[in-house]
């Protein structure tokens, strides 16, 4: 017996018992049978399980055989349909047939038998089709085969052309090419028939190199030794779609006659594969220069919070000590201002060059984009005119300052840039706009969703933006300035920043029309988070004679960090090195309170310091302090227990301020 384990056959009958025993029957013989009680199961049977043949009754409900069998026939003439119907009208035998049934068995079957012969009869003819058909397709892919062999063979006599895999032609001696491969017609972007008889090589060839091709011709024709020794030049290829192409060209003369062969090798990628790897040196060499400039970044950052600690602190302690309204006051209120101001650019420094976090504070926009364009308007030629668009009365943000100023400073010299030849507008605009649900399909990257945002415009009517430079204009190192006067991370410093906020920024640009830059960036409508803020700024930091352990290899920080807890009723143990400090707290350690610490220090950094400490009293609260932290500073201080990490230059209030929280936690 034949093994059909691998054959399924879908029977399409609306009465059960029929179907239980032609399943019954079928699956003796090894088949495997699946059942659909009607026409419209039935198809979605055989889309779902794609039998390998078909038994269908007729007359069934919803829909019948007939319409069953045109929708099998249209989609799957090759699967067998065998209508097994109690109908007796001839003409629906004759319509099954035509719609392509293999077979016709009339119901009741008295004998499976009849019904087990016409499935394997059509099984059999399906296979024997289908080994046809692919009989068929590999005789007319082996006559395709002989025929392309024949076409090869045909092409021989064309030697130089067309197997040696680059573009060819023949030179006649003034210059004409009388023959050219389908390489060369290829490379040109031009008919065949358009190019042999009428055209000159030198047409194709950029003119800069035309006069040394004609120089080696000439030098090859006086010279006998020309004729075995063909030469080689690199030069530009010119033709109708593409004017930035460039060959090798190899030129040899034909013995007997003065005619010439030159053989041209397409080297465009190549020489493009070159730029590009020009261009990733030149980011390599800048992204090195990135990185030396971090490192030298890191180290002024600590030198210099060192030297702003004492100068923040003192004003502090100097402005606690005065009369708000005397001359003292005001010029140590001046003092600390310039101080922050200090502090703020060093860590944009850090941020620029290592994406050190920024502390975000709720402000109002409108102060900021104003010094903004105070600077802009001592700096910019007067060929440029600014207009303010900016409205006063919008709610607040929630951000860095420092990095607002330095998204503005970034658009508005891209602007200015822009204009600088030729003179123009440059206007900036600052307002408020409400989104809802609707609105939000067409700012997607908002994460917030609706709600109110403000909107910063810098607006130009430079030369604008062809769509290619404006897809890449966010992308690192990209810059379409000269050199010397864009590093190409401007725009993406401005994009990361956006990003980190939870904005958006969008851009309008037409060639010659001038650019818009649209920053998008959540409102926070809600003052009492900042009066709150300020209000926790003033609480009281006063101590209660808390020992406090104090660690600094800078002697002005120490003495300063020293008077101004003292004075805020703390009794600090002041040290400049970390070994005596170690060796005071291993005697002492019960009397101390809390350990303040710098990180950078000779001898034993604070983190290394404090981890022996923390291992004598398992409870010490320990404030680490350090004028650049980079990722690595951040691990070791949480690895080593560390409460709490704090940058420099850091005043006596928002240290006593750590203080308080880290000793009402005990």
């Amino acid at each position: 017996m034949a093994d059909n384990s691998k054959v399924t056959i879908l029977t399409i009958d609306d009465e059960s018992c029929i179907r239980q025993s032609i399943r019954t029957f079928l699956e003796d013989y090894g088949f495997l049978v699946l059942e659909a009680e009607n026409g419209k199961t039935g198809i979605d049977l055989f889309y779902k399980e794609r039998p390998d043949l078909v038994v269908l009754d007729l007359r069934m409900p919803e829909m019948g055989g007939l319409e069953v069998l045109d929708a099998l026939n249209g989609s799957f003439p090759d699967v067998p349909v065998v209508v097994a119907s109690g109908t007796g009208n001839i003409d629906s035998l004759v319509q099954a047939l035509h719609l392509g049934a293999r077979d016709y068995i009339l119901k009741p079957i008295l004998d499976m038998e009849v019904l087990y012969h016409s499935i394997q009869k059509c099984l059999k003819e399906t296979r024997i089709k289908k080994e046809n058909r692919a009989y068929q397709e590999r005789l007319e892919e082996l006559v395709k085969e002989r025929t392309l062999a024949l076409e090869q063979s045909e092409q021989l006599y064309k030697a130089v052309f067309e197997y040696t895999g680059t573009a060819a032609i023949i030179l006649e001696p003034d210059g004409t090419i009388s023959m050219a491969n389908s390489r060369f017609v290829q490379l040109a972007g031009m008919d065949l028939d358009d190019i042999q008889g009428k055209k000159k090589w030198t047409e194709f060839i950029a003119p800069r190199d035309v006069t040394a091709l004609k120089n080696y011709i000439q030098a090859g024709e006086k010279i006998d030794g020309f004729s075995g020794l063909p030469i080689q030049y690199e030069a530009g290829f010119l033709d109708e779609t593409d004017p930035k192409k460039y060959v090798y060209v190899s030129l040899g003369k034909i013995p007997g006659t003065g005619r010439l062969v030159m053989s041209l090798l397409d080297v465009t990628e190549k020489k493009k594969a070159e730029k590009r790897w020009q261009g990733l040196e030149k980011q390599l060499i800048k992204s090195q220069k990135m990185e030396a400039i971090a490192t030298l970044a890191g180290g002024i950052a600590h030198d210099l919070n060192n030297i702003l600690s004492p100068i923040l602190g003192y004003a502090d302690m100097i402005m606690r000590a005065t009369d708000p309204f005397t001359n003292t006051y005001r010029r140590s209120e001046k003092i600390r201002r310039a101080a922050l101001r200090a502090a703020d650019l060093v860590g944009q420094v850090l941020f620029f060059n290592r994406g050190e976090s920024r502390e975000k504070q709720v402000f109002q926009l409108h102060p900021l984009i104003a010094e903004v364009i105070k600077l802009l308007q001592a700096s910019i030629p007067s060929t440029i005119q600014i207009i303010d668009q900016v409205e006063k009365n919008c709610g607040l943000v929630r951000a860095d300052p420092t990095q607002i100023h330095q998204v503005l400073m970034n658009l508005c010299t891209n602007a200015y840039h822009a204009m600088e030849e030729t003179g123009g507008i440059l206007t900036v605009g600052l307002r408020q706009k409400k989104l809802n649900p609707i609105d939000m399909m067409e700012y997607p990257n908002l994460a917030r969703g609706p709600g109110d945002y403000l909107v910063i415009e810098v607006r130009d009517t430079g030369f604008g933006m062809t769509k290619d430079i404006l897809e890449r204009i966010f992308d690192p190192y990209f810059t379409t300035k000269e050199d010397g006067k864009g590093t190409g991370l401007g725009l993406a410093m401005v994009y990361s920043i956006v990003q980190s906020l939870n904005g958006d920024i969008l851009v309008e640009t037409r060639p010659e029309s001038g650019s818009c830059f649209s920053v998008i960036l959540p409102a926070v409508t809600d003052r009492i988070c900042s009066q709150q803020t300020d209000a926790c700024r003033t609480e009281c930091l006063q101590g209660c004679g808390e020992h406090l352990l104090v660690v600094d290899d800078e002697p002005d920080v120490v003495d300063m960090w020293k008077e101004g807890l003292e004075l805020l009723g703390y009794a600090p143990k002041a040290f400049i090195s970390s070994p005596k400090a170690l060796a005071y707290f291993k005697e002492c350690h019960d009397q101390v309170d809390l350990v303040i610490t710098d990180q950078t220090m000779p001898e034993k950094t604070g983190i290394e310091m404090a981890k022996q400490m923390i291992a004598i009293k398992k409870d010490l609260p320990v404030i680490l302090c350090s004028g650049y932290a980079g990722p690595a500073t951040r691990k070791m201080v949480a690895d080593a227990g560390v409460k709490k990490f704090v940058m420099k230059p850091v005043t006596v209030e928002t240290l006593a301020g750590e203080i308080q929280k880290l000793l009402s936690q005990r």
